[in-house]
């Protein structure tokens, strides 16, 4: 039997401490006694928990699976609607003019529930874009993203598992999507941050997140465990469609062995799966799957079918669970808590954790207890058994036989929550545990120590980063709400409560942002170090492939200009150091480095939101640059992907796809010219060469110069002349074999641009050939090593400085080589030409006058939007495209189906 004891009163005087006792009569005589300190510890009243609180503990308490509340890794969030007959989807996006990130409206595409049922449990995929969902006949739905969050397609699965059942032993008590091969296996470890001599340094630590996944890289599959023990493997086969296969783990003999909880979580190169029952029975079992790969043809196409069979060993059994110090509480969640990978370096074993709640019913007086959670915890070990000490005094006739290790539950202390706790996850790599609490918290506590506990903020956090928490990021508690769920990384929450909407909070600086006092070094720091700690937080999401808008959501709307660059830089830092500068490389290797490359890319997709003047829709130079950059990389690839040497002469069918790209880059480079002749004319007014680029730069944001000396820019801006060229000369065989008269109109229109442009291509491909070329001799006759190298690329990028290294470059430009390209050039018609649509300088219109006023433009296909089509919205950056039916994007070239699926900012669109 369970042990019972009061609750912990340890800080307050016990009745036996005489000295105590002693004390107060000396200062209050024999009213001492009528002060209640000679009695029983006096505790205050927890507030009593709302009717809503109390039935969604009912239905913890009653299964496992009744999640209605789930977001995303892409941020999509999915709620179920209070009658259950349909699921509404909503994200979090940011208002370019407040500059900080609001819950959406609902998307217009809800899922509804079958007819005559109604759901009762969601549930994303670990990856983000699909969704399972229960409906109360435990029937399995499941849903793919199509095309952007806030959209979902029903998927085909196998008809009995939609079907489900109609008795209480069908009911769903767990569920566990297998983790998504390779995105969710190769996840890199980031250490500490440490500030050192004034500079904040962090590392990343590759490795394999082992565990069992689909055997076909990129398909889907989960497992679910029903009331009557059984349990079954979901799996995408080779066509798409979601086939099943199932095992019965005991017999269902009463009611009593029926399952309420269940759980199942890796372990090395099987599952665990707990189940816990009526009769307060806990089981582990192994499980292990074959999948049979077979390889098939269909036509000319291999693909790989799976069979899988499912193989159950039983573990271990602990009859009778129960907390170790509450007897009024029932088990409300169970789960699996996995050990780190070992690229973690953690030697953490595999935790069975079983979540005891009991809160008072209101105006029960005779329930003296206050609401408490209970975490109980048994590790799984191993032991040999082995034969008493004397039977070793006989004489062996033979080799002893080793006996086999007996797996075993071993029970931990259990560890107390002060809190009605709704959900616990595994995060980072499951080094962190989130209790998500009902008063809209989450308690974050440490994976990794012996007794589970709190992170709270670290001794010398001015200097050392390790985690949210412990930089002093945090929740302050509401309201006990029902349903709350968290972002990927806990920095971000929704809470609903019944007939009302859905609410967002973010963490927040626990200490204030702002510091109280001018000079206050503490305080500053303070405010420092959480900014670095969302920067690592930041590149944990990015290399995750989940959602990291809530890092940027969390920072300040007026966080200051030098800690904008900090966070910037700290992400360059982590995510570039060995690979920021490719001056020194061979042309060929410059640009297949910085195509393939998606690190750079998503730290300038953080400067791209974190650059803009503050109350204003323009641009710093910050923004500048990195809107540029991205869009160059965004043409570059689809270069790449077009302009192969194996294509043929003519491609009708793919040159209508790029005439927006052309477009863009031959007026981009108009304006590139134009931007050097500005500094031209501030030269020749008397000022500086350095002074000048520095002085157009600071008031105009101007990110050229920057650009030509930044090797990443350089080579986008090679890259790009590579593909106008070759565009076309495409072009001229293309026409004539038109598809439409369409798509004649859009290939003529833009080659008659082509002709049209005040600087040709001609000298603008010499003079990007031989730039490379001077910027490699400035560093090699200047014998500038790899670390001054990138100090000048990061200096470029983030703050525009031009280093003294490149100046030569920069006077050959003005001096040489921008005068022989703009010899015959008409300045009056480069001065007048148009480039404000490419958006450089200011984000796109937001206001119904503003999108009157000026003309829009898919982001993507750089082609103005045109009437009545449905748009999808960049989350992070504002940017819009025209949503491209499903179908219709599987017939587009290669480039766009995989661009359609993010903004050129790295991130998810969102779709109403």
């Amino acid at each position: 039997m369970d042990q019972t004891t009061e609750p912990d009163h340890q800080s307050l005087p016990q009745a036996e401490e005489t000295s105590m006792m002693d004390n107060m009569e000396d200062l209050f005589g024999e009213a001492a006694d009528d002060l209640g300190l000679g009695a029983a510890p006096l505790s205050l009243p927890q507030a009593p928990l709302s009717t809503p609180v109390l039935l969604r503990l009912a239905d913890l308490q009653r299964s496992g699976c009744c999640t209605k509340l789930a977001w995303s890794n892409t941020g999509s969030i999915a709620c179920i609607s209070d009658d259950g007959l349909k699921i509404t989807f909503h994200s979090t996006l940011r208002n370019p003019r407040k500059e900080h990130y609001e819950l959406s409206k609902p998307s217009r595409h809800p899922l509804e529930a079958p007819d005559g049922r109604h759901f009762v449990h969601i549930q994303f995929s670990g990856f983000g874009p699909d969704l399972a969902a229960v409906d109360s006949y435990a029937g399995i739905h499941i849903y793919s993203m199509a095309g952007a969050i806030g959209r979902m397609q029903p998927v085909t699965v196998d008809p009995a598992v939609v079907n489900g059942g109609s008795s209480v032993l069908d009911t769903l008590v767990s569920m566990y999507w297998l983790p998504l091969s390779p995105a969710e296996v190769k996840v890199p470890y980031f250490t500490q941050a440490n500030k050192n001599d004034g500079t904040w340094t962090t590392s990343m630590r590759g490795g394999l997140n082992e565990g069992v996944s689909h055997h076909v890289e990129g398909k889907g599959a989960l497992f679910y465990v029903t009331a009557s023990h059984k349990l079954c493997l979901l799996y995408q086969n080779h066509v798409n469609a979601w086939q099943s296969v199932s095992i019965e783990l005991e017999t269902t003999d009463t009611t009593q062995t029926l399952l309420s909880h269940a759980a199942i979580g890796p372990e090395g190169h099987q599952l665990i799966l707990a189940t816990h029952d009526r009769a307060h029975c806990l089981r582990t079992y192994s499980i292990s799957i074959n999948w049979n790969p077979t390889e098939q043809h269909a036509g000319n196409m291999r693909f790989i079918s799976v069979a899988p069979a499912l193989h159950i060993g039983h573990l271990s059994a602990v009859e009778g669970i129960a907390p170790q110090q509450t007897e009024n509480s029932r088990i409300s969640h169970l789960a699996v808590v996995p050990s780190p990978p070992q690229h973690v370096q953690d030697p953490s074993n595999t935790t069975i954790c079983a979540i005891f709640t009991q809160a008072p019913v209101p105006l029960d007086p005779s329930q003296g207890f206050d609401t408490l959670s209970v975490l109980a915890r048994w590790t799984i070990d191993s032991t040999t058994p082995a034969l008493h000490e004397s039977f070793t005094k006989l004489k062996q006739n033979g080799s002893i036989p080793v006996q086999p290790a007996t797996p075993v539950l071993r029970r931990q202390l259990d560890v107390p929550a002060n809190k009605l706790v709704l959900g616990l996850s595994c995060l980072y790599l499951n080094t962190i545990l989130a209790l998500t609490a009902s008063d809209g918290t989450i308690e974050f506590r440490s994976r990794t120590s012996e007794n589970w506990d709190i992170l709270h903020q670290v001794p010398n956090h001015s200097t050392v980063v390790k985690s949210l928490p412990q930089s002093a990021l945090g929740y302050f508690p509401i309201d006990h709400v029902p349903h709350v769920a968290h972002s990927t990384d806990g920095s971000a929450l929704v809470y609903s409560k019944p007939g009302g909407p859905l609410e967002l909070r973010y963490m927040t600086l626990l200490s204030g942002w702002q510091p109280l006092e001018k000079g206050m070094d503490g305080d500053a720091s303070t405010v420092e170090a959480a900014v670095i700690c969302l920067s690592r937080q930041y590149a944990i999401l990015a290399t995750s492939h989940a959602s990291s808008d809530e890092a940027l959501a969390v920072l300040p709307t007026n966080l200051s200009m030098e800690l904008r660059i900090l966070f910037v830089r700290h992400l360059i830092f982590t995510f570039c150091r060995q690979i920021l500068d490719v001056s020194m490389l061979e042309q060929k290797r410059q640009q297949h480095h910085v195509l393939s490359d998606p690190w750079l890319a998503r730290a300038m997709s953080a400067q791209l939101v974190l650059g803009v003047k503050p109350g204003t829709l323009e641009r710093t130079f910050a923004g500048q640059f990195a809107y540029c950059l991205l869009n160059l990389k965004l043409i570059g690839l689809s270069a790449a992907s077009s302009m192969s040497r194996d294509m043929p002469a003519g491609r009708p069918d793919i040159m209508p796809f790029l005439v927006g790209h052309m477009r863009w880059s031959l007026d981009f480079l108009q304006y590139m010219i134009e931007s050097l002749t500005q500094i031209k004319r501030l030269v020749s007014s008397g000022l500086a060469l350095k002074q000048a680029c520095e002085e157009c730069t600071a008031k105009t944001g101007n990110p050229v110069v920057q650009l030509l000396l930044c090797s990443y820019g350089r080579t986008y801006l090679r890259v790009q002349m590579f593909f106008l060229v070759s565009a076309i000369k495409l072009l001229q065989s293309s026409i004539p074999r038109a598809r439409t008269l369409e798509d004649r109109t859009v290939m003529v229109d833009v080659y008659d641009f082509a002709k049209s442009v005040p600087v040709g291509l001609s000298p603008l491909m010499e003079f990007m050939q031989s730039l490379d070329t001077i910027v490699r001799s400035a560093y090699t006759d200047a014998g500038v090593d790899a670390q001054k190298r990138y100090e000048n690329e990061i200096g470029l990028i983030t703050e525009g400085r031009i280093p003294d290294d490149l100046m030569p470059v920069v006077e050959n430009i003005f001096t040489k080589m921008l005068p022989d390209m703009t010899g015959g050039v008409d300045m009056g018609k480069l001065y007048f030409w148009d480039t404000t649509w490419l958006g450089i300088d200011r984000i796109a219109a937001t206001t119904p006058q503003q999108q009157q006023n000026q003309r829009r433009f898919d982001a993507i296909r750089k082609t103005p939007l045109r009437a009545g089509m449905k748009l999808r919205l960049c989350r992070r950056c504002g940017a819009v495209m025209e949503d491209i039916p499903s179908e219709a994007a599987k017939q587009a070239p290669a480039w766009l189906y995989h661009a359609q699926r993010q903004c050129f900012c790295q991130t998810y669109w969102w779709i109403e």
